[in-house]
């Protein structure tokens, strides 16, 4: 299992246990949907590609 996660927000300090296969498999599923939108011809500006990152 991973180690406990720190996020801070609002000077809030948010734990999130999570597992490392978790983790990798979101990451996967992120991924593959990436894969399929080039497959697909979709095309972001850089500014919109940087704000579906954020959103991960």
């Amino acid at each position: 299992m991973a180690p406990i996660a720190q996020a801070i927000r609002n000077q809030e300090i948010v734990d999130t246990k999570y597992s490392e296969k978790a983790a990798i498999g979101a990451l996967y599923d992120e991924l593959s949907k990436g894969i399929e939108s080039l497959k697909k011809g979709d095309v972001y500006t850089i500014d919109e590609a940087w704000e579906k990152i954020d959103n991960i």
